[in-house]
Protein backbone atom coordinates (compact mmCIF):
# COMPACT_ATOMS: atom_id res chain seq x y z
CA UNK A 1 0.00 0.00 0.00
CA UNK A 2 2.99 2.20 0.61
CA UNK A 3 3.53 2.38 -3.13
CA UNK A 4 0.35 3.14 -4.15
CA UNK A 5 0.40 5.41 -7.30
CA UNK A 6 -1.24 9.30 -6.45
CA UNK A 7 -3.53 8.67 -9.04
CA UNK A 8 -4.96 5.24 -7.50
CA UNK A 9 -4.82 6.80 -4.05
CA UNK A 10 -6.97 10.32 -5.03
CA UNK A 11 -9.53 7.91 -6.60
CA UNK A 12 -9.74 6.20 -3.40
CA UNK A 13 -10.28 9.21 -0.79
CA UNK A 14 -12.38 10.33 -3.87
CA UNK A 15 -14.56 7.51 -3.34
CA UNK A 16 -14.78 7.58 0.26
CA UNK A 17 -15.52 11.32 0.34
CA UNK A 18 -18.64 10.84 -2.23
CA UNK A 19 -19.39 8.17 -0.13
CA UNK A 20 -19.87 10.29 3.02
CA UNK A 21 -21.82 13.13 0.71
CA UNK A 22 -24.05 10.29 -1.11
CA UNK A 23 -24.72 9.77 3.00
CA UNK A 24 -25.47 13.51 3.69
CA UNK A 25 -27.80 13.75 0.12
CA UNK A 26 -29.65 10.42 0.72
CA UNK A 27 -28.52 7.04 -1.64
CA UNK A 28 -32.10 7.24 -3.50
CA UNK A 29 -30.85 10.81 -5.20
CA UNK A 30 -28.84 10.89 -8.58
CA UNK A 31 -25.37 11.14 -8.51
CA UNK A 32 -25.39 13.68 -10.88
CA UNK A 33 -27.26 15.65 -7.92
CA UNK A 34 -24.52 14.58 -5.73
CA UNK A 35 -21.78 15.97 -7.76
CA UNK A 36 -23.76 19.24 -8.49
CA UNK A 37 -23.48 19.92 -4.45
CA UNK A 38 -20.10 19.26 -4.01
CA UNK A 39 -18.81 21.36 -1.21
CA UNK A 40 -15.50 23.52 -2.54
CA UNK A 41 -13.49 22.05 -0.02
CA UNK A 42 -13.94 19.00 -0.85
CA UNK A 43 -12.47 20.10 -4.11
CA UNK A 44 -9.71 22.14 -2.58
CA UNK A 45 -8.75 18.69 -0.47
CA UNK A 46 -8.60 16.61 -4.08
CA UNK A 47 -6.34 19.53 -5.17
CA UNK A 48 -3.70 19.73 -2.48
CA UNK A 49 -3.94 15.18 -3.05
CA UNK A 50 -2.65 16.34 -6.52
CA UNK A 51 -0.09 18.68 -5.41
CA UNK A 52 1.10 16.27 -2.90
CA UNK A 53 0.12 18.18 0.31
CA UNK A 54 -1.42 15.47 2.28
CA UNK A 55 -1.27 16.88 5.26
CA UNK A 56 -3.74 20.01 4.11
CA UNK A 57 -5.66 17.93 2.51
CA UNK A 58 -6.38 16.04 5.46
CA UNK A 59 -7.63 18.81 7.32
CA UNK A 60 -10.07 19.51 4.45
CA UNK A 61 -11.51 16.18 4.67
CA UNK A 62 -11.38 16.26 8.71
CA UNK A 63 -13.64 19.46 8.17
CA UNK A 64 -15.91 17.79 6.07
CA UNK A 65 -16.37 14.84 7.79
CA UNK A 66 -19.10 15.05 10.70
CA UNK A 67 -19.01 12.18 13.18
CA UNK A 68 -22.56 10.67 12.62
CA UNK A 69 -23.60 7.80 11.70
CA UNK A 70 -23.40 8.09 7.82
CA UNK A 71 -20.04 9.16 8.48
CA UNK A 72 -18.43 6.87 11.25
CA UNK A 73 -17.52 4.37 9.07
CA UNK A 74 -15.85 6.94 6.52
CA UNK A 75 -12.95 7.96 9.25
CA UNK A 76 -12.28 4.69 10.14
CA UNK A 77 -11.82 3.62 6.71
CA UNK A 78 -9.65 6.16 5.52
CA UNK A 79 -7.63 5.79 9.07
CA UNK A 80 -7.02 2.23 8.36
CA UNK A 81 -6.30 3.22 4.95
CA UNK A 82 -3.15 5.52 6.19
CA UNK A 83 -2.15 2.90 8.61
CA UNK A 84 -1.32 0.42 5.85
CA UNK A 85 0.42 3.05 3.66
CA UNK A 86 2.69 3.66 6.91
CA UNK A 87 1.36 7.16 7.38
CA UNK A 88 0.53 6.75 10.78
CA UNK A 89 0.35 10.15 12.13
CA UNK A 90 -2.06 11.06 10.12
CA UNK A 91 -4.20 7.65 10.72
CA UNK A 92 -3.42 9.08 14.85
CA UNK A 93 -4.79 12.29 13.93
CA UNK A 94 -8.30 11.01 12.38
CA UNK A 95 -9.02 8.80 15.85
CA UNK A 96 -8.22 11.52 17.83
CA UNK A 97 -10.36 13.67 16.27
CA UNK A 98 -12.91 10.96 16.22
CA UNK A 99 -12.07 10.42 20.21
CA UNK A 100 -12.86 14.15 20.70
CA UNK A 101 -16.53 14.05 20.13
CA UNK A 102 -18.23 14.35 22.78
CA UNK A 103 -21.37 12.87 20.66
CA UNK A 104 -19.45 9.97 19.89
CA UNK A 105 -21.76 6.33 20.29
CA UNK A 106 -19.96 4.33 22.96
CA UNK A 107 -19.69 1.37 20.25
CA UNK A 108 -17.58 3.82 18.06
CA UNK A 109 -15.47 5.28 20.97
CA UNK A 110 -14.42 1.96 21.35
CA UNK A 111 -13.62 1.35 17.79
CA UNK A 112 -11.73 4.52 17.84
CA UNK A 113 -9.43 3.39 21.10
CA UNK A 114 -8.74 0.31 19.64
CA UNK A 115 -7.49 2.04 16.12
CA UNK A 116 -5.70 4.40 17.54
CA UNK A 117 -4.08 1.59 19.79
CA UNK A 118 -3.31 -0.35 16.15
CA UNK A 119 -1.65 2.68 15.02
CA UNK A 120 0.28 3.40 17.69
CA UNK A 121 1.27 -0.57 17.14
CA UNK A 122 2.28 0.18 13.28
CA UNK A 123 4.39 3.17 14.54
CA UNK A 124 6.94 1.06 16.97
CA UNK A 125 4.90 3.38 20.12
CA UNK A 126 4.82 -0.44 22.51
CA UNK A 127 4.49 1.39 25.79
CA UNK A 128 1.62 3.64 24.41
CA UNK A 129 0.18 0.85 22.17
CA UNK A 130 -0.10 -1.36 25.58
CA UNK A 131 -1.44 1.06 27.29
CA UNK A 132 -4.31 1.45 24.93
CA UNK A 133 -5.07 -1.76 24.49
CA UNK A 134 -5.40 -2.46 28.13
CA UNK A 135 -8.03 0.16 27.97
CA UNK A 136 -9.67 -1.57 24.99
CA UNK A 137 -9.53 -4.88 26.90
CA UNK A 138 -11.94 -3.38 29.36
CA UNK A 139 -14.79 -3.38 26.17
CA UNK A 140 -16.07 -7.01 26.51
CA UNK A 141 -17.03 -7.09 22.47
CA UNK A 142 -13.23 -6.15 21.52
CA UNK A 143 -11.50 -8.18 24.54
CA UNK A 144 -10.42 -10.87 22.43
CA UNK A 145 -8.71 -8.65 19.77
CA UNK A 146 -7.19 -6.42 22.34
CA UNK A 147 -5.68 -9.34 24.35
CA UNK A 148 -4.17 -10.73 21.41
CA UNK A 149 -2.70 -7.35 20.27
CA UNK A 150 -1.17 -7.15 23.39
CA UNK A 151 0.41 -10.75 23.27
CA UNK A 152 2.19 -9.34 20.43
CA UNK A 153 3.19 -6.51 22.01
CA UNK A 154 4.57 -8.37 24.87
CA UNK A 155 6.49 -10.90 22.57
CA UNK A 156 8.18 -7.89 20.61
CA UNK A 157 9.37 -6.45 24.00
CA UNK A 158 10.40 -10.18 24.74
CA UNK A 159 7.94 -9.75 28.28
CA UNK A 160 7.48 -13.36 28.34
CA UNK A 161 5.66 -13.93 31.47
CA UNK A 162 3.36 -10.83 30.53
CA UNK A 163 2.48 -12.74 26.89
CA UNK A 164 2.03 -15.78 28.56
CA UNK A 165 -0.40 -14.42 30.75
CA UNK A 166 -2.08 -12.42 28.06
CA UNK A 167 -2.60 -16.18 26.33
CA UNK A 168 -4.12 -17.47 29.58
CA UNK A 169 -6.85 -14.61 29.55
CA UNK A 170 -7.54 -15.24 25.92
CA UNK A 171 -7.94 -19.33 26.86
CA UNK A 172 -10.24 -18.43 29.76
CA UNK A 173 -13.01 -17.14 26.23
CA UNK A 174 -11.62 -19.78 24.10
CA UNK A 175 -10.03 -17.30 21.85
CA UNK A 176 -6.10 -18.35 22.10
CA UNK A 177 -3.80 -19.50 19.44
CA UNK A 178 -2.88 -23.15 19.20
CA UNK A 179 -1.11 -24.34 22.41
CA UNK A 180 2.82 -24.38 21.33
CA UNK A 181 2.62 -20.63 21.48
CA UNK A 182 2.07 -20.95 25.39
CA UNK A 183 4.85 -23.92 24.99
CA UNK A 184 7.19 -21.18 23.32
CA UNK A 185 6.80 -18.53 25.83
CA UNK A 186 7.15 -21.64 28.71
CA UNK A 187 10.58 -22.45 26.68
CA UNK A 188 11.58 -18.70 26.75
CA UNK A 189 11.04 -18.00 30.30
CA UNK A 190 12.78 -21.68 31.34
CA UNK A 191 16.28 -20.33 29.04
CA UNK A 192 16.52 -17.21 31.45
CA UNK A 193 15.85 -19.40 34.19
CA UNK A 194 19.09 -21.86 32.83
CA UNK A 195 20.93 -18.58 32.25
CA UNK A 196 20.67 -17.53 36.00
CA UNK A 197 21.59 -20.90 37.22
CA UNK A 198 17.98 -21.83 38.68
CA UNK A 199 17.68 -25.63 37.21
CA UNK A 200 14.60 -26.25 39.25
CA UNK A 201 12.40 -23.40 37.97
CA UNK A 202 13.83 -24.54 34.10
CA UNK A 203 12.83 -27.59 34.61
CA UNK A 204 9.25 -27.09 36.12
CA UNK A 205 8.54 -24.48 33.13
CA UNK A 206 9.66 -27.18 30.63
CA UNK A 207 7.32 -29.72 32.18
CA UNK A 208 4.37 -27.01 31.97
CA UNK A 209 5.50 -26.50 28.48
CA UNK A 210 5.55 -29.91 27.50
CA UNK A 211 1.82 -30.15 29.15
CA UNK A 212 0.59 -27.68 26.10
CA UNK A 213 2.14 -29.52 23.44
CA UNK A 214 3.15 -33.08 23.08
CA UNK A 215 5.94 -33.50 20.95
CA UNK A 216 7.46 -30.71 21.70
CA UNK A 217 11.60 -30.40 20.34
CA UNK A 218 12.06 -27.47 21.68
CA UNK A 219 11.47 -28.33 25.99
CA UNK A 220 13.56 -31.60 25.07
CA UNK A 221 16.32 -29.19 23.74
CA UNK A 222 16.46 -27.04 26.83
CA UNK A 223 16.32 -30.01 29.31
CA UNK A 224 19.25 -31.44 27.41
CA UNK A 225 21.34 -28.25 28.08
CA UNK A 226 20.15 -28.29 31.48
CA UNK A 227 21.91 -32.05 31.86
CA UNK A 228 24.73 -31.32 29.77
CA UNK A 229 25.38 -28.55 32.22
CA UNK A 230 25.01 -30.87 35.10
CA UNK A 231 27.19 -33.57 33.83
CA UNK A 232 24.73 -35.97 32.84
CA UNK A 233 26.02 -36.54 29.07
CA UNK A 234 23.99 -39.89 28.42
CA UNK A 235 20.70 -37.81 29.17
CA UNK A 236 21.86 -34.68 27.35
CA UNK A 237 22.44 -36.91 24.10
CA UNK A 238 19.30 -39.00 24.43
CA UNK A 239 17.44 -35.52 25.13
CA UNK A 240 19.60 -34.04 22.08
CA UNK A 241 18.41 -37.26 19.40
CA UNK A 242 14.77 -36.99 20.70
CA UNK A 243 14.69 -33.22 19.44
CA UNK A 244 16.28 -34.25 16.12
CA UNK A 245 14.05 -36.99 15.68
CA UNK A 246 11.22 -35.00 15.92
CA UNK A 247 12.49 -31.43 14.21
CA UNK A 248 15.29 -33.11 11.68
CA UNK A 249 15.66 -29.03 10.49
CA UNK A 250 17.61 -28.62 13.65
CA UNK A 251 20.09 -31.58 12.37
CA UNK A 252 22.45 -28.65 10.49
CA UNK A 253 22.83 -26.41 13.84
CA UNK A 254 22.76 -29.00 16.30
CA UNK A 255 24.96 -32.20 15.14
CA UNK A 256 28.47 -31.19 15.86
CA UNK A 257 26.79 -30.34 19.73
CA UNK A 258 25.19 -33.85 19.37
CA UNK A 259 28.87 -34.93 18.59
CA UNK A 260 30.70 -33.32 21.26
CA UNK A 261 28.30 -34.84 23.88
CA UNK A 262 29.58 -38.33 23.17
CA UNK A 263 33.16 -40.43 23.84
CA UNK A 264 35.62 -39.88 20.26
CA UNK A 265 35.61 -43.74 20.15
CA UNK A 266 31.91 -43.76 19.88
CA UNK A 267 31.30 -40.99 17.33
CA UNK A 268 31.36 -43.05 14.41
CA UNK A 269 28.69 -45.66 15.89
CA UNK A 270 26.61 -42.14 16.13
CA UNK A 271 26.74 -41.35 12.66
CA UNK A 272 26.32 -44.84 11.47
CA UNK A 273 23.24 -44.64 13.20
CA UNK A 274 22.13 -41.63 11.85
CA UNK A 275 23.13 -42.50 8.31
CA UNK A 276 20.77 -45.50 8.85
CA UNK A 277 17.99 -43.72 9.78
CA UNK A 278 18.36 -41.17 7.08
CA UNK A 279 18.03 -44.04 4.99
CA UNK A 280 15.59 -45.97 6.09
CA UNK A 281 13.51 -42.01 5.85
CA UNK A 282 13.80 -40.52 2.26
CA UNK A 283 16.49 -38.97 -0.16
CA UNK A 284 15.86 -35.36 1.64
CA UNK A 285 16.48 -37.06 4.91
CA UNK A 286 20.08 -38.46 3.75
CA UNK A 287 20.78 -34.89 2.01
CA UNK A 288 19.68 -33.14 5.14
CA UNK A 289 22.59 -35.29 7.27
CA UNK A 290 25.03 -35.07 4.59
CA UNK A 291 24.71 -31.56 4.53
CA UNK A 292 25.05 -30.66 7.72
CA UNK A 293 28.08 -33.18 8.42
CA UNK A 294 29.85 -31.67 5.81
CA UNK A 295 29.36 -28.02 6.98
CA UNK A 296 30.50 -29.34 10.74
CA UNK A 297 33.92 -30.50 8.39
CA UNK A 298 33.18 -34.05 9.39
CA UNK A 299 34.06 -35.48 5.55
CA UNK A 300 36.61 -37.37 6.47
CA UNK A 301 34.32 -39.96 8.56
CA UNK A 302 34.42 -43.03 7.26
CA UNK A 303 30.39 -44.14 8.07
CA UNK A 304 29.66 -40.76 5.58
CA UNK A 305 31.75 -41.26 2.78
CA UNK A 306 29.12 -43.60 0.98
CA UNK A 307 26.15 -41.12 1.77
CA UNK A 308 27.96 -38.01 0.94
CA UNK A 309 28.98 -39.38 -2.51
CA UNK A 310 25.50 -40.77 -2.89
CA UNK A 311 24.27 -36.82 -2.53
CA UNK A 312 26.63 -35.20 -4.43
CA UNK A 313 25.95 -38.11 -7.74
CA UNK A 314 22.11 -37.67 -7.46
CA UNK A 315 21.44 -33.99 -6.32
CA UNK A 316 20.23 -32.00 -9.07
CA UNK A 317 22.24 -29.08 -7.87
CA UNK A 318 25.47 -30.70 -7.32
CA UNK A 319 25.69 -33.81 -9.93
CA UNK A 320 28.05 -31.20 -12.83
CA UNK A 321 30.32 -30.18 -10.35
CA UNK A 322 30.47 -33.47 -8.37
CA UNK A 323 31.33 -35.50 -12.33
CA UNK A 324 34.06 -33.10 -12.45
CA UNK A 325 35.53 -34.07 -9.60
CA UNK A 326 34.89 -37.55 -8.19
CA UNK A 327 38.73 -38.03 -8.34
CA UNK A 328 39.68 -35.60 -5.85
CA UNK A 329 36.85 -36.39 -3.47
CA UNK A 330 37.80 -34.76 -0.55
CA UNK A 331 38.81 -31.39 -2.27
CA UNK A 332 35.37 -31.27 -4.28
CA UNK A 333 33.80 -31.83 -0.81
CA UNK A 334 35.44 -29.12 1.19
CA UNK A 335 34.96 -26.90 -1.45
CA UNK A 336 31.09 -27.33 -1.32
CA UNK A 337 31.09 -27.79 2.36
CA UNK A 338 32.65 -24.40 2.31
CA UNK A 339 29.69 -23.11 0.38
CA UNK A 340 27.04 -24.55 2.24
CA UNK A 341 28.83 -22.75 5.47
CA UNK A 342 27.93 -19.61 3.88
CA UNK A 343 24.65 -20.50 2.47
CA UNK A 344 21.38 -19.47 3.63
CA UNK A 345 19.70 -22.79 5.71
CA UNK A 346 16.24 -21.57 6.61
CA UNK A 347 13.51 -20.12 5.67
CA UNK A 348 10.17 -18.63 7.26
CA UNK A 349 7.50 -20.22 5.14
CA UNK A 350 5.18 -16.88 6.29
CA UNK A 351 7.14 -13.92 5.12
CA UNK A 352 9.98 -15.47 3.02
CA UNK A 353 12.71 -13.78 5.64
CA UNK A 354 15.91 -16.42 4.93
CA UNK A 355 19.00 -16.64 7.07
CA UNK A 356 21.95 -19.06 8.54
CA UNK A 357 20.27 -19.33 11.65
CA UNK A 358 17.32 -21.18 13.18
CA UNK A 359 14.84 -18.97 14.87
CA UNK A 360 11.20 -20.61 17.04
CA UNK A 361 10.02 -17.36 16.13
CA UNK A 362 10.79 -15.20 13.00
CA UNK A 363 12.61 -11.89 13.45
CA UNK A 364 10.26 -10.50 10.97
CA UNK A 365 6.98 -11.66 10.94
CA UNK A 366 6.82 -12.56 14.59
CA UNK A 367 5.27 -15.81 13.27
CA UNK A 368 6.12 -18.91 15.51
CA UNK A 369 7.55 -22.65 14.23
CA UNK A 370 7.44 -21.01 10.82
CA UNK A 371 11.31 -21.72 10.04
CA UNK A 372 12.26 -24.77 7.01
CA UNK A 373 15.43 -26.30 6.12
CA UNK A 374 16.01 -24.36 3.13
CA UNK A 375 19.79 -24.37 1.82
CA UNK A 376 20.78 -22.46 -1.68
CA UNK A 377 23.78 -23.71 -2.77
CA UNK A 378 25.62 -20.90 -5.09
CA UNK A 379 27.79 -22.60 -7.55
CA UNK A 380 30.21 -20.25 -9.23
Amino acid sequence: MADLPLLTWVLVVAALILGILAGHFGWGKRWSGVLGKLHPDYLTGLDYLVTEQPDRALDMFLKLMDANADTIETHFALGSLYRRRGEVERAIRIHQNLLAREALAPEHREQALLALAQDHLRAGLLDRAESLFLKVCEFPRLRATALDALRGVYERQHDWQQALDAYRQLARIKAAPRPTVAAHYLCELAALAIERGDAAGARRMLREARAEATPFPRAALLRAQIAERAGDSRLAVRLLRRALAELPQLLQDELPHLLRLVEPEARDGLLAELVLQAQAQDFDALKRLVFAAITADLIDAAPLRASIAKVFAEDAALQAVWRTGTAQFERVAHEIGALLAQAEKFRCNECGFSGRSFYWHCPACHAWDSFEAYTLVKLR
